[in-house]
């Protein structure tokens, strides 16, 4: 949970923060990471910028590993192994999105989505906005409780045709938990929700909770209900 935290309040930075608090996010990195780590992120993180990627997310993970105590000798290896994900976030959305999506999108194949979920996702239909940062973390969350991958897609489309806000795409995943902690099954409770949706009513139940809250049904899925998902 602390982690898909983290990814929004990332999202968040990268986003919307002004252009002096994304530089401070690199002179915290040049000041606290040991001198070849720092140069050699920098480095990486000229090289994904000239591909329209964002490189404050890059400091901020050596970052987090930093504050977690990861080994030195870890730490860029890890953030290598995000910009190819930040990478594969852009290729799978066309290289047509932002930073921000492109950050959720490397989130989301962390937490065992496809990149074609996510280029389907992207993939306009009729007058239906785009994915959104928020879309794709919420596709996410469903898949990583267990919700077949179709399933979670056409639900997030949905949301997405109905104008719904993003507290109320929250609200989705939290019904979803909520039915699932009720004895329902991970498809059964999203058609609930879908069908919710359909009346108006978006899903949501009291506060949303931040995508990735539990329970989760990673590492028991079986058959559709894997990564990537049948119906």
């Amino acid at each position: 949970m602390k982690h898909r935290i983290l990814a929004v309040a990332i999202l968040l930075a990268v986003g919307g923060g002004p252009l002096s608090a994304q530089e401070g996010v690199r002179e915290r990195a040049r000041e606290n990471l040991p001198t070849q780590v720092f140069e050699s992120i920098d480095a990486l993180a000229t090289e994904v910028g000239r591909e329209g990627i964002p490189a404050e997310p890059l400091f901020n993970k050596a970052l987090e590993g930093l504050a977690k105590r990861v080994p030195s000798d870890r730490l860029l290896p890890a953030v290598t192994r995000y910009a190819g994900q930040l990478r594969m976030a852009r290729e799978a959305f066309g290289g047509l999105g932002s930073g921000p999506l492109y950050v959720a999108g490397a989130d989301a194949l962390q937490r065992g989505v496809e990149p074609e979920l996510l280029s389907r996702l992207g993939q306009r239909e009729g007058d239906s906005p785009g994915a959104s940062p928020m879309a794709v973390l919420v596709l996410a969350d469903l898949v990583e409780a267990g919700v077949p991958a179709d399933r979670a897609l056409g639900m997030v489309r949905e949301a997405l045709r109905m104008r719904t806000g993003e507290q109320q795409m929250l609200g989705m995943t939290a019904r979803v938990r909520q039915l699932m902690r009720q004895g329902q099954s991970p498809q059964d409770a999203a058609e609930q929700v879908r069908r919710s949706l359909q009346r108006g009513r978006g899903g949501g139940v009291g506060p949303p909770v931040p995508p990735g809250s539990e329970p989760s049904t990673k590492g028991r899925r079986q058959g559709g209900n894997g990564r990537g998902g049948g119906r």
